[in-house]
């Protein structure tokens, strides 16, 4: 039995309506979430709790406050993409169950007064909101050229063909129970006959049996196509590619003595479990976990001293999909765990770190070339600089209104001295915040 040090938790969100996603350049539409949703990322919450924060587990992270969430030691990115407030949704659900609400989440007062937070103690954990318009680490496919290159190329290959040749039986039978939608293997009609088939009574009474298994089965083939690569550092799996930054940095983190961090929690979609299973060739030994991971699904890496005498470290990686255990899976060949040494040499190049690197990847002369790592070292600069993890949402929002006012002041001060100077010049009239006025001499400014 060997310590853990810290955890990634790479985490699906849980149910939620169907969406639609252009098969062109993968932009989504809004999509909502669903009180099943909310209860599978709970689930997986509590289960991660049991895991990682039990004393009494196998798994127990050293050191770790398990009752009251130490915010040094719990750091959470979630995907604030196309789909909307899913990805949120979910993350706050799963931190519901993994930091439940605590009696001793209280405080007392000068006066001797005492009082606990809401709902019985309710833990209100920091989230770091990712958007992709500033940071593309958890959404770098959308607006990607050389990304829509690469499914360009997928729908015109021979597999492809012959894949969707093979399933015409099944665009016949579907076309009574899609509504409209175009019947070909590039969308995804899967997402819409399993929502349907969830939610729509009438829908599931009617749906023929199997015919939702062919839409996965061809659903899993069509991603696992689009959001993978032969070669790691290939532009398929740049879903995988940004993330791994993310990864990287926090196992880092994880090795240094005096840094307090043991948790990363990454709330997403479930594009990036695609790319890191091919990556890592987990899909190698696992054809299983191709494709597209369940709702609520998790794929853990776990930081872990090696076994007296060894002194390295080691990685261990765990995915659980959907509502199933977790299960053990070995990466990069290996039949057990694998030193760190070892896993970050063979990996770190295809690595993705910022937003200018991203651009570079992905041949975009439109994107804000932003220097800076992803993710500022997995909130490192947010604690150094002990400012709160805002959404990036707000702070842009803060920043267009300063940038209004500015503009605003200026314009004004430009009215005023065009207004002296027609004075000046016997002018009769003039034009002052969209206004015409018959006589310069009667402008007055208040």
């Amino acid at each position: 039995m060997t310590e853990v040090k810290g955890v990634v938790i790479v985490a699906r969100n849980g149910d939620r309506f169907d969406m639609y996603q252009d098969p062109k350049d993968y932009s989504s539409a809004l999509a909502q979430t669903t009180a099943l949703g909310e209860a599978q990322s709970h689930q997986l919450g509590a289960l991660l709790r049991s895991i990682y924060l039990s004393p009494e587990s196998s798994s127990f992270i050293k050191d770790v406050e398990p009752s009251i969430v130490d915010h040094k030691q719990l750091h959470v990115r979630v995907k604030a993409g196309g789909e909307g407030s899913v990805v949120f949704d979910s993350a706050i659900a799963l931190l519901q169950g993994l930091y439940p609400p605590h009696p001793k989440n209280k405080i007392e007062l000068a006066n001797g007064t005492t009082v606990t937070a809401p709902l019985g103690g309710y833990q209100y954990v920091p989230v770091e909101t990712v958007e992709p318009g500033n940071d593309r680490s958890l959404e770098p496919w959308t607006s990607c050229p050389n990304f829509e290159k690469h499914i360009a190329n997928f729908h015109s290959s021979d597999s492809f063909k012959k894949k969707e040749q093979a399933a015409a039986p099944f665009f016949n039978q579907a076309r009574d129970f899609i509504f409209g939608r175009d019947a070909k293997l590039q969308n995804i009609l899967h997402d819409f006959m399993s929502s349907q088939l969830m939610h729509n009574k009438t829908y599931a009474y009617r749906l023929p049996p199997g015919l939702i298994n062919s839409a996965r089965e061809l659903a899993d083939f069509h991603e696992d196509g689009v959001f993978s690569d032969d070669n790691a550092g290939g532009i398929g799996n740049i879903a995988g590619r940004t993330l791994l930054y993310t990864i990287l940095s926090s196992l880092e983190r994880f090795s240094a003595p005096k840094d307090p961090l043991k948790f990363v929690l990454v709330e997403t979609s479930y594009h990036p479990f695609i790319s890191l299973f091919h990556q890592f060739e987990i899909v190698k030994e696992n054809p299983q976990f191709k494709g597209m991971p369940d709702f609520g699904s998790a794929f853990a890496i776990e930081l872990r001293a090696g076994p007296p005498p060894d002194s390295r470290d080691f990685l261990r990686f765990k995915i659980k999909n959907g509502t199933g255990a977790f299960e053990t899976v070995h990466v990069l060949g290996h039949k057990q765990d694998i030193p760190v040494t070892e896993f970050v040499y063979r990996i770190e190049n295809a690595a993705i770190r910022s937003n200018k690197e991203w651009a570079q990847v992905c041949g975009s002369k439109t994107a804000r070339l932003n220097a800076a790592s992803f993710g500022s070292d997995v909130g490192e600069a947010l604690e150094q600089a002990k400012v709160w993890p805002y959404s990036q949402a707000v702070l842009l929002l803060f920043g267009a209104v300063l940038l209004a006012l500015v503009l605003g002041v200026s314009q004004r001060v430009k009215a005023r001295s065009k207004a002296r100077k027609l004075r000046l010049h016997g002018e009769d009239t003039l034009l002052v915040s969209g206004v015409q006025c018959k006589s310069a001499e009667k402008v007055r400014y208040v």
